[in-house]
């Protein structure tokens, strides 16, 4: 499908969308062709159809192309012939998506989504992808899915208070088999459950009632003549009908959407529906996203207030600088490292000095990190700690990062972190810490500035 880029009215509606999603207030849905892997042939498609077509695999179904792409056709079929049942449908489903998240190969799109700033992800497949390039990256979210088997409308979170990313599944989580709806039976219980009486079995208010608070909504790779999601998104909206902007990106190898179908959605929902495939969107709403303001995402964009050197053993732990700098690249400072030392005399010399220009120095602890020969700053360790003077303008601030014995003149500064002094990766709030530790920074930085 060619990209019109080029017409004006869409170079705007690029940088009208690029700018709700910078600003945190844009709601991404992921429909089951948004998530795509690579299969045995190569080429990238949805997980949802390797599923359907694993499962017709398995159960010798002699399948047309197209019906061995929708899972929910291939489960119901198999639930007519008694070939299988809920549970065991449920349970065969889970087991794919294990085996696929420890070793599928994504298609790309998924994680430059993800590097964007959606404050909600709505996820109508059972996968966990996203959750997992969060954790990659160490980005805080809260994860909820919605139990097909036993529902619940708690939804602990609240938006004005918490700002970490909110991921959401729609249809069930893989890892609760009992929570997946896959057969067209399950769709419409599933239907009659949300849109019924019972409390409890909606899905939470706290959740559709944020909608009205993040106007622009992205649908990508949905099959909107699927006759379930038409009363899946009434209900979505039902309390924010009017004030919302959606837009759907079809993938490129689905069929277009009929023209009474975008007439319905249209008329209902006021969703527009551009001539561009999803893949193209991505690509040129990344561009748009990366040319405001001038500035890459995720980098800061404040001239350097600060200095902030960083000790570390460049060799043994260079994954652990590698996870956080991430995170420390979008503060308003200039990141230093032992490498800028190499070629400037005497080590010992360059590090005193750069003691005494850099307002932070953060020592990343680990057993290596005390090893003399890879790291020239164990020497200055008891010069550095006292150093440690955070009101006169010198934070030294030591992270644990990996499992050590805590001694010696950093283990005593109640700069130490995480507060806890277990090891800051492998924790199951290990993306917490590293936001509180970079907001704690970053305040910090900001403070210099006004003193």
């Amino acid at each position: 499908m060619a990209d019109d880029k080029s017409h004006p009215v869409t170079a705007e509606l690029y940088q009208s969308i690029a700018r709700k999603v910078k600003d945190g207030a844009c709601v991404l849905f992921l429909g089951a062709g948004a998530v795509m892997a690579k299969g045995e042939d190569n080429q990238f498609a949805p997980l949802t159809t390797l599923c359907a077509k694993h499962l017709a695999k398995k159960y010798q179904l002699a399948l047309s192309e197209e019906e061995a792409r929708s899972l929910s056709y291939v489960c119901s079929l198999l639930r007519v012939r008694n070939l299988s049942t809920d549970n065991v449908l449920q349970e065969d489903v889970a087991a794919f998506y294990a085996e696929m998240a420890d070793k599928c190969e994504l298609h790309p799109i998924l994680e430059q989504l993800c590097d964007l700033r959606f404050r909600i992800i709505i996820n109508a497949a059972p996968d966990n992808f996203v959750a997992q390039l969060y954790d990659q990256v160490a980005q805080p979210y809260f994860s909820d899915f919605y139990n097909f088997y036993k529902p619940a409308s708690g939804f602990n979170f609240e938006f004005e208070k918490d700002h970490r990313l909110v991921v959401y599944n729609l249809l069930g989580f893989y890892k609760k088999p009992e929570s997946l709806v896959l057969t067209y039976k399950q769709q419409l219980n599933y239907i009659k459950k949300i849109v019924g009486e019972q409390q409890n079995e909606r899905l939470p208010d706290g959740l559709t009632n944020a909608f009205k608070d993040f106007r622009h909504h992205l649908f990508l790779g949905f099959d909107f003549d699927e006759w379930a999601l038409r009363l899946l998104l009434d209900t979505l909206y039902k309390n924010v009908r009017d004030n919302i902007q959606p837009y759907a990106y079809p993938t490129k190898t689905e069929e277009p959407t009929e023209s009474d179908t975008k007439v319905f959605f249209q008329g209902e929902f006021g969703m527009q529906f551009p001539g561009v495939d999803m893949e193209t969107f991505v690509q040129n709403l990344i561009q748009h996203y990366q040319s405001l303001d001038g500035a890459a995402a995720g980098v800061s964009t404040e001239a350097p207030k600060a200095k902030i050197l960083v000790l570390y053993n460049e060799t043994a732990d260079k994954d652990g600088f590698d996870q956080l700098h991430k995170h420390l690249r979008a503060l308003p400072a200039q990141i230093v490292t032992l490498a800028e030392g190499i070629g400037q005399g005497d080590m010992q010399t360059w590090l005193r000095q750069m003691l005494q220009e850099c307002q932070v120095v953060l020592p990343l602890l680990s057993a290596d990190f005390y090893d003399p020969a890879s790291n020239p700053a164990v020497s200055l360790l008891a010069e550095i700690a006292q150093r440690n003077n955070p009101r006169k303008g010198c934070l030294v601030m030591p992270i644990l990062i990996k499992n050590v014995a805590l001694d010696g003149p950093l283990a005593s500064l109640a700069t130490l972190r995480p507060p806890n002094r277990l090891p800051l990766f492998g924790q199951e709030s290990e993306a917490q810490f590293i936001s509180d530790t970079v907001d704690s920074l970053k305040k910090y930085i900001d403070n210099l500035s006004r003193s």
